[in-house]
C-alpha cells in the first residue's frame, strides 16, 4: 500500500479529495472538492502542478467531485455548484 497527501490548502495537501484520473504518462489528477481546484501528482504520488481556484468565472469552480481524462489527456471537470463540466486541455 502507498498513500500520499495530508490535509490543508498547500501544494500537495488536500482538502475533501473526490475524483481521480490517470493521464497517459501515469500521472494522477485529484479532484480537491475542499479547495477548488485540480492537483496532478506523478506515479510516485510527488505533487506536479494543480490550477483551479473557487468562483464561478473560467477557470473557477465551486466543488468540482468528478474527473476523467480521454485519448488526449484532455482533462473533464464535473463542478458542482457551478452546475458545469469543463475541459481542460493540454
Amino acid at each position: 500500500m502507498s498513500k500520499f497527501g495530508s490535509l490543508g490548502t498547500g501544494n500537495g495537501q488536500l482538502v475533501s479529495p473526490r475524483g481521480i484520473a490517470i493521464d497517459s504518462s501515469g500521472n494522477l489528477w485529484v479532484v480537491d472538492l475542499g479547495n477548488n481546484r485540480v492537483q496532478e501528482f506523478n506515479p510516485k504520488g510527488e505533487y506536479l502542478t494543480q490550477f483551479g481556484s473557487a468562483g464561478t468565472g473560467n477557470g473557477q469552480f465551486n466543488q468540482p467531485y468528478g474527473i476523467a481524462t480521454n485519448p488526449s489527456d484532455d482533462l473533464w471537470i464535473a463542478d458542482t455548484f457551478n452546475n458545469r463540466v469543463t475541459k481542460w486541455s493540454r
